[in-house]
């Protein structure tokens, strides 16, 4: 295993998260979508109701397998950089299995990370740069929380070989300056989103049309976002877009060891 390894590695994230992007934008497509009216009031001039999918039932489920090909190639990333800093610096050794990028909560369970060889061989200056990007409490870096956040739901992944992503509605903002206009089409910035809808909340009411049509009238927009505990709610492409530059921003804090040979862009 070479540096060429781990940087056709960090593409595969790209190209992934490139293919779950896509498939999400073709699926929330308003080709694809229709507003399903369940109830309506006495006078039948307003309509609550869902949005629904055109395509197949089963085009979620391969959404969410997706976002599961996202995840293992981010954190396996992880653990081929270790490989390589021991490759680097013991030339005509190969890594060994126990070797890998441990992601602890505690000092001490990164201590018994050590003992178990998981960074046997690395220069101690990586090692400090590796227990940096450990989730210990009180830590103000970001980072550390969306990587243990990834690892967690990529082990979770293992085990279920599936994560549950939903179609759901998400308010425009109540700010009419965060909408824009491009190519025709209306367009928001995902910070100025509010929270998105529970996939079973009805949205409503809409006006009903004098031929019995349902005007939804881009007050809310089709959205496909996890339905984990910890992320349910959230945009499923946003979540694997921080995990992605999360993971390009940690190997990046470990390109002293590689220079000149490696160059990883700061984003997707």
């Amino acid at each position: 295993m070479g540096i060429e390894a781990v940087l056709d590695k960090h593409r595969w994230i790209r190209h992934h998260f490139d293919i779950l992007d896509e498939a999400v934008s073709e699926y929330i497509d308003p080709k694809n979508i229709e507003f399903f009216a369940k109830r309506q009031n006495e006078a039948h001039t307003q309509a609550w109701g869902n949005f629904e999918s055109k395509l197949p039932e089963d085009a979620l489920t391969v959404i969410s397998h997706m976002f599961g090909d996202v995840l293992q190639t981010a954190n396996s990333c992880l653990d081929y950089l270790v490989c390589e800093l021991f490759r680097r610096h013991n030339p005509g050794e190969e890594a060994k299995p126990y070797h890998k990028f441990p992601l602890v909560a505690s000092r001490g369970a990164f201590n018994k990370e050590i003992g178990s060889d998981a960074l046997w061989g690395i220069p101690f200056e990586a090692v400090a740069i590796v227990e940096s990007l450990q989730p210990y409490e009180g830590r103000t870096d970001p980072l550390p929380t969306q990587l243990l956040a990834l690892r967690t739901l990529t082990n979770t992944h293992k085990h279920r070989k599936l994560h549950i992503s939903v179609l759901t509605a998400n308010p425009a903002p109540s700010d009419p300056s965060a909408i824009f206009e491009q190519d025709g089409e209306l367009f928001a910035r995902v910070g100025d989103l509010p929270k998105a809808m529970h996939f079973k909340a009805e949205i409503g009411p809409f006006p009903i049309t004098e031929d019995g049509k349902v005007n939804v009238d881009s007050k809310y927009s089709a959205v496909v976002v996890l339905e984990e505990s910890e992320f349910r709610g959230k945009l499923i492409t946003l979540v694997a877009e921080e995990f992605c530059l999360a993971v390009t921003e940690a190997c990046k804090r470990f390109t002293p060891f590689f220079a000149p040979h490696i160059r990883l862009s700061g984003g997707l």
